[in-house]
C-alpha cells in the first residue's frame, strides 16, 4: 500500500523540520501544500505557518496553554470535540 500525500506530510512534519511549497512539490509531488495543510489542521494537527525569506514554510507544533484557552473562550468545549 502506498502512503497518501497527507500521510507523507505528517511523517515529514513529525521530524520537526519546516516545509516549503517548493520542497513539498519536489519531495512528495504535492502541488497545493496550503490545501493539504488545511486538511491536516481539520484532522487536529497543529501546523504553524511561518513567513521566511524563501517564502512560506509550514511546521508541526504544539499549541501553548494561551492558545488552547483562547480557543476555549471563543468556541467553548466544541473546539475540542
Amino acid at each position: 500500500m502506498t502512503k497518501s500525500q497527507n500521510e507523507k506530510l505528517v511523517q515529514f512534519f513529525s521530524t520537526g523540520k519546516p516545509l516549503t511549497e517548493a520542497e513539498a512539490q519536489s519531495r512528495f509531488g504535492v502541488a497545493r501544500l496550503p490545501a493539504r495543510v488545511q486538511e491536516l489542521r481539520a484532522e487536529g494537527y497543529s501546523i504553524y505557518t511561518n513567513k521566511t525569506k524563501n517564502g512560506t514554510a509550514y511546521r508541526l507544533g504544539n499549541p501553548t496553554r494561551a492558545m488552547v484557552a483562547t480557543a476555549y473562550a471563543v468556541m467553548g468545549s466544541s473546539a475540542f470535540a
